[in-house]
């Protein structure tokens, strides 16, 4: 780790302005608690695997590392991995994906730009491996040096083409912010984790249901050390309170140890029974605000507004703005917080109507294109 963080700040006394890309590997389609199995780094000439399982203390590299660019492909699973596992965000974070769709890419996977750009085609076959296994075989490392192997080359193609088309800010901007809703988000656990998507169609009933499986799935998943959805999906665990809420059987898969089918059962039956009704939880009520019907009027002209932006700059949409952003900017004085500058300036005049007519204050004001 020092020779390594000696030839980096080589290289940045050379360069002056010093980039680097990183990926991670994780393990959660393997493990019950996932972890940072490893980091894969490229700067200069030089091609780097670091092996967080062996070398715990990065620090040096953190260090190092937040003196310049930090590059990525899709980079938010990656900066929750890192900041989960060393509480380290890159100071400057810059995403090629984010740049591919910017510049009006429909396939924006590594794997198409590299070969749309390079001619190039990666393997994927140890995308789904179990990168916690030691040691890591020849093809694994391979996989895993093709991440990164591109990633500059592929950041210099697109910031040109982003400077063509003159939407640098534009990219600068979305990276900021993909790194401050990383930031934003809470690392603390869950609240109430087994409210699943789909549970909010459940009555009180099925909610018992679909907790009391969860709990019973986690105890499971923990005991085998495997990701829960190797026991039952989350699709499967409201598939079955759907069920038994309205009093149909539910049978458990086969293949399950009888102490697993035992549980099951003892926990269908306690909630039939009405054990702990008391207890059963609660519904939770829909977040949000009800639009009026002129907001709702006024959220489609925006989309309207966001489909003609978005064929002109030959881009998607939802760039311009997704439409639950945009719900969001017609549904209270905040909204409008919601969008980037840079996305607030490409509406221009239909945003700043739309805000004045529903009575909101501090409308921004319409942008010269």
């Amino acid at each position: 780790m020092s020779a390594l963080v000696e030839r980096i700040k080589a290289v940045q006394a050379a360069v002056g302005n010093f980039r680097c890309c990183l990926d991670t590997e994780a393990d959660s389609l393997h493990h019950y608690q996932e972890k940072l199995c490893l980091i894969q780094l490229a700067f200069g000439d030089e091609l780097v695997l670091i092996d967080p399982l062996a070398v715990p203390d990065v620090a040096p590299l953190i260090e190092v590392l937040d003196a310049g660019e930090v590059w990525f492909h899709g980079a938010d699973y990656d900066l929750t991995l890192l900041r989960r596992t060393y509480g380290w965000t890159p100071q400057v974070v810059r995403d090629t994906q984010i740049a591919a769709r910017l510049v009006g890419s429909r396939q924006f996977g590594l794997a198409a730009l590299i070969e749309n750009y390079f001619g190039k085609t990666l393997s994927k076959a140890s995308q789904k491996a179990d990168w916690s296994k030691r040691p890591l075989p020849s093809v694994m490392l391979h996989y895993a040096v093709d991440d990164v192997r591109y990633l500059l080359k592929l950041a210099d193609i697109l910031q040109s083409a982003l400077d063509e088309k003159k939407r640098r800010p534009w990219f600068v901007e979305s990276c900021a912010s993909l790194r401050a809703t990383v930031l934003g988000r809470s690392t603390q656990p869950k609240e109430d984790p087994w409210r699943v998507q789909g549970s909010g169609k459940l009555h009180r009933k099925g909610l018992a249901f679909l907790r009391d499986l969860w709990h019973w799935r986690d105890a499971i998943a923990r005991e085998r050390d495997v990701p829960c959805f190797r026991i039952i999906s989350n699709k499967q665990l409201i598939d079955s309170a759907i069920s038994l809420e309205a009093d149909q059987e539910v049978n458990p898969p086969a293949g399950w140890r009888p102490k697993w089918k035992k549980d099951f059962e003892t926990i269908l039956q306690s909630v039939r029974d009405g054990v702990n009704l008391h207890a059963w939880p609660e519904r939770l009520r829909p977040k949000g605000t009800r639009l009026s019907d002129l907001a709702r009027d006024h959220l489609e002209k925006l989309c309207q507004a966001r489909e003609a932006v978005a064929k002109g700059l030959d881009i998607e949409p939802s760039l311009v703005g997704a439409r639950g952003t945009l719900e969001q900017v017609v549904g209270s004085p905040e909204g409008v917080s919601e969008l980037l500058e840079w996305q607030q300036a490409l509406f221009g005049q239909a945003l700043v109507q739309a805000r004045k007519e529903l009575g909101f204050d501090g409308s921004p004001e319409p942008v010269a294109q």
